[in-house]
């Protein structure tokens, strides 16, 4: 009797719906909307499952706002944005389009959405099939549509609620489609990203609160809606609606990290605070004169800018500093959250040999790549002595992750990881241990293959083979052993080829193949990737970690190649600045950002400080794509 009752109470909620939300789809059908294409139908329904995927809603309720903005004003029907906020509704399971915030928040009610007369909202609502009207049904079935999960499609309408209480339905526009396909573009890219506010709303509630957040992303339009030969186009997603850039430079306006921005001190105002540095030697940001750390002066306002003394401190805020101090305090408010502070062992290598010394791995094995004292040796030729635990510096047995797969019988796929916690839970290494700042080339390329990219994500899954083309290879070079662990986690499934391909792979080693474990096996080939790659195996997703984008010219024909290959790219850097010129980087050569940057969950817990920056800084601290 009981599972009689669950299967009639759930077939109830389906055909009903529950909690807040008006109810089941009207009967609308995208087939009668004047002007679309069965293509632009597909991509919208593409769009949405790609967004039921990354379910909102286990986060987001009713009172969680957001405020969209895409492209210009100009660019839609009355020269603005037709539907600028957003609620998501876990009754029906779905998401409303308001207006405005003003119509939104007079329809939200305690239990029910509330009938106020005369506002009109969007609808996007997920229905089982069979519930569905047949013109819907019919639509599904000879386009091929893509399913919403398990059972799910998407319906599509605008409702305006009557002064007698009625609620009337119509479809929407082409332009209407167009602004909600956008919408669920972005929005699955950036929901992700919000943080959770602990101090903020009532004490007792159970809505969390979130932190007031803005993110910009690049969304492509498919080819039958595209206009004016304009196949890009910016949406930028805010909570609450109101959120905005406070103040954009012409520097910082190509980033679009989610960070606000505050008012530079007055010109005749400048605090000199002792940088907070240790003893190591600072570079000064003007003119470049060394100076020991506890004579440095940085910024009074953002801290994060090394001087020598105040006269190039006034001179450098004339020339450059004004411009970017507010982007720079603000990334500097972000140390607490970037800090990885579950590990036991020192998280800062303000001076690299005396934090390698103080663990007792300072020249040896592979931690030799960690500080210059073997700068002379060529990557991937440092001498080899003993086994695996001579390559991990001697550390206790316990300490390093074994040439072994996982003792994990009851899972036959490969393991999820959200961050290092839950890898050396798996692997029950202790937080002492220090192989976190090695394993991170190599986690976060799992991590990418298996989280971030979907196309290789699914080719594992299937058993099959992923190429991958890794670019720029340095230190990794004598971390091969360290590679291995990224065949463990596949847990039996898939193969992965990598084709190291850069300047400094050795003449002697270019062209060898490295079988590492029985599912990796790595390529070598020596010079630069755009010359290279006709002769490679054509890759599922290139991939460059801690790429500094900005610092080498020889870059430019690799983006340019990327762009024509139109395959999934990744890269990787250190600082959040440096993201933001990269991502410049390549939108000055026609790409654009479609996974924003985020903290990487396997960036190295070691904080690294850079001559004359104090900004957080890690090895591969920041994650974001292209083409994908």
């Amino acid at each position: 009797m009981d599972l009689h009752l669950k299967s009639l109470f759930n077939r109830f909620q389906e055909q009903f719906g529950s909690g807040p939300g008006l109810g089941p789809g009207s009967g609308t059908c995208m087939m009668r909307v004047d002007g679309i294409s069965p293509n632009f139908i597909k991509s919208v329904y593409k769009a949405s499952a790609a967004l039921y995927r990354t379910e909102p809603w286990k986060r987001l309720r009713p009172a969680h706002l957001f405020g969209v903005r895409v492209g210009k004003d100009s660019d839609w029907p009355g020269k603005k944005q037709p539907f600028p906020c957003v609620q998501f509704i876990g009754g029906d399971v779905g998401f409303y389009m308001f207006r405005s915030e003003n119509d939104a928040k007079k329809m939200i009610g305690s239990r029910e959405t509330i009938h106020v007369p005369n506002v009109e909202l969007l609808r996007v609502t997920y229905e089982v099939e069979y519930l569905m009207f047949p013109s819907n049904r019919k639509m599904i079935k000879s386009l091929s549509l893509e399913t919403s999960g398990s059972d799910r499609f998407p319906v599509i309408d605008v409702a305006r609620c009557t002064p007698s209480g009625d609620i009337r339905y119509r479809n929407p526009t082409i332009e209407e489609l167009r602004f909600v396909y956008a919408f669920m573009k972005a929005i699955s890219l950036v929901h992700s990203l919000l943080q959770v506010d602990r101090e903020s709303g009532p004490k007792y509630s159970t809505v969390v609160c979130f932190e007031p957040f803005i993110e910009t992303v690049d969304v492509q339009w498919p080819p039958e809606v595209a206009k004016g030969g304009y196949d890009l186009v910016a949406v930028t997603v805010s909570h609450p609606p109101g959120q905005a850039y406070e103040e954009r430079s012409s520097s910082a306006s190509a980033g679009s990290t989610p960070t606000k921005y505050v008012e530079p001190p007055r010109e005749d105002t400048f605090n000199d605070t002792k940088a907070y540095s240790g003893t190591g030697l600072r570079q000064c940001a003007m003119c470049e004169k060394e100076v020991h750390g506890e004579q440095s002066l940085c910024c009074g306002r953002c801290r994060a800018v090394v001087y020598c003394s105040s006269i190039c401190q006034k001179q450098h805020w004339t020339d450059t500093h004004k411009s970017m101090c507010g982007l720079y305090k603000a990334m500097m408010e972000r140390e607490e959250e970037l800090a990885i502070m579950i590990f036991l062992f020192p998280c800062s290598a303000d001076q690299p040999c005396k934090w390698l010394e103080s663990l007792g791995i300072h020249q040896k094995g592979m931690w030799r790549r960690k500080c210059s004292c073997y700068s002379h040796c060529p990557f991937g030729l440092l001498p080899v002595k003993g086994g695996l635990q001579e390559l991990w510096g001697g550390i206790d047995e316990f300490e390093y992750p074994h040439d072994s797969p996982f003792n994990n019988h009851f899972i036959s796929s490969p393991f999820l990881l959200s961050g290092w916690s839950e890898y050396y839970n798996l692997r029950s290494l202790p937080l002492s241990s220090p192989v976190a700042d090695i394993l991170s080339h190599p986690l976060t390329v799992y991590h990418i293959l298996t989280t971030l990219n979907i196309s290789s994500k699914n080719l594992i899954l299937k058993g099959k083979e992923v190429i991958v083309h890794y670019l720029g290879p340095e230190g990794e070079l004598d971390w091969m052993p360290a590679f291995a662990e990224v065949g463990h986690l596949l847990n039996g499934l898939g193969n992965v080829q990598i084709v190291m391909v850069g300047p400094e792979v050795p003449t002697n080693l270019s062209g060898t193949t490295s079988g590492i474990g029985s599912r990796v096996r790595v390529n070598l080939v020596r010079g630069v990737y755009q010359v290279e790659a006709s002769y490679l195996p054509s890759p599922h997703v290139v991939i460059a970690l801690n790429s500094r984008l900005d610092s080498y010219s020889s870059w430019g024909g690799a983006i340019d190649l990327i762009k024509s290959l139109g395959v999934p790219a990744f890269f990787t850097d250190q600082s959040e600045v440096s993201c933001v010129n990269a991502k410049q980087v390549l939108r000055n050569a026609g790409l654009h950002i479609t996974h924003p940057v985020t903290p990487n969950p396997f960036r190295s817990p070691v904080k690294n400080l850079t001559a004359s920056f104090n900004l957080p800084s890690y090895s591969n601290g920041f994650v974001f794509g292209v083409n994908t």
